[in-house]
């Protein structure tokens, strides 16, 4: 053996098991051989990393192509990943569940991105939601959107990159696109989202031409996720969770999980901990410059958090399952990540940059084009010991658009 390139596959296939993504992609640049290994075990997992967090752009800079950063909590600096068009400085993130962001481009179409991998799959059309109609030019390019909320109200225009803030809330993976070697096509996914008007549901399985929703009256969503036996679970304003089962046939059945817990003004999130037990998290935000009784316009507030309440789901024998304060250290073990991605729970003794007790945090909410693109976000991670938000891995939030998100880097 005269050289790193004459190293035995078996070896470089054990190596790149125990490598982080980041170090996996420089393992690739090494030489041939190394490539070659590298893609030999594409579909082999990294070991458990922490996710990572899409930056916004530096409005100053223009770059040559479709690229965004990336900062990595466990390395303490950022990666600039080219990425495929439409200009990624241009999407809006309403999703990100393993590995995949879901964006919505400058006509509020959505896409599936694999940052790392630099793959895309398109979503159905947002034509094919039965209240909205577009206008199209000569070419058929779309002018304008309408956006009808019933009969006896007229609808309400859009301008083609203005619908997303409205129309998207969140958007969440089932699991992540796979393609066989013999087909060119993506599959193996569902995307569940979170919509407006009125905070409804419809989801979309691979290869379907249209989105499909889901009739759920006097219900208003505020948050889903995809849970470890592979159901969605969505979160009612109230605090109600139902199971949906999508594989069924054509009409989706639900299935209470949890009763409601009460009404709360404030962002709520769901999350599932590896052993299976249910959390949710509400979070208080409040203006920054608190002396300002009346702000002449409010969707230039500038806010922050400052009080958070965890609550997990207990069977209790005599009231079945009720909702109850998490109280102390009960979450030393982990730390959670919430925003406009899945709601992600990390173990901390796998991960020893992250802090347990502690809640990551990205800004989310109903977006408007006001918020994302002349307010500072609100970022940081919550200590729920010290009740108090602190800066998220050192790093100064500069530039605003487009809004962070969190994602788990994968190249699988």
């Amino acid at each position: 053996m005269n050289a790193w390139s004459d190293l035995p596959m078996e070896l470089l296939g054990s190596i790149l098991e125990r490598l982080p993504v980041a170090d996996r992609i420089r393992f690739a640049a090494v030489c041939s051989s190394w490539r070659s290994a590298s893609g030999a075990h594409l579909g082999c997992p990294p070991p458990p990393q922490s996710p990572w967090l899409m930056l916004p752009f530096n409005p100053t800079f223009t770059p040559t192509g479709s690229a965004a950063a990336f900062f990595s909590l466990a390395d303490r600096k950022a990666y600039r990943l080219p990425l495929p068009d439409p200009p990624v400085s241009d999407r809006l993130v309403v999703g990100s569940s393993h590995g995949w962001l879901v964006t919505a481009d400058a006509d509020s179409e959505l896409q599936l991105l694999n940052p790392l991998m630099g793959e895309q799959v398109r979503l159905p059309s947002i034509t094919t939601f039965p209240f909205v109609d577009a206008v199209r030019d000569e070419r058929g390019r779309v002018t304008r959107y309408s956006l009808c909320f019933g009969d006896d109200i007229p609808p309400e225009p859009f301008e083609p990159d203005r619908l997303r803030y409205f129309f998207y809330e969140k958007a969440v993976l089932s699991s992540p696109p796979s393609r066989s070697s013999c087909s060119s096509s993506w599959g193996g996914y569902t995307v569940m989202l979170i919509h407006n008007p009125l905070f409804g549901l419809a989801f979309a399985r691979a290869g379907d031409e249209s989105w499909t929703v889901i009739d759920t009256p006097s219900l208003y969503w505020v948050d889903a996720i995809c849970s470890s036996s592979g159901q969605f679970l969505t979160l009612e304003s109230m605090g109600r969770v139902e199971t949906w089962e999508l594989d069924g046939g054509p009409l989706p059945a639900s299935t209470l999980v949890a009763p409601r817990l009460g009404i709360h003004d404030c962002s709520k999130y769901l999350v599932e901990l590896p052993r299976g037990q249910l959390l949710q998290v509400y979070r208080w935000k409040d203006p920054v410059q608190s002396n300002c009784k009346w702000e002449p316009r409010p969707l230039y507030v500038e806010c922050v958090t400052t009080r958070v309440k965890v609550f997990r789901l207990k069977v209790d024998d005599a009231k079945g399952c009720v909702w109850v304060e998490n109280e102390g250290e009960n979450l030393q073990e982990f730390a959670l990540f919430l925003g406009k991605n899945s709601s992600m729970c990390v173990k901390v003794r796998e991960c020893p940059e992250l802090r347990g007790n502690c809640i990551y945090l990205t800004d989310d909410g109903s977006w408007s084009y006001e918020k994302c693109h002349e307010v500072v976000p609100d970022v940081g991670v919550f200590d729920l010991k010290e009740k108090s938000l602190k800066p998220c891995g050192g790093y100064n939030f500069q530039w605003i658009w487009p809004p962070p998100a969190w994602v788990i880097p994968t190249v699988t």
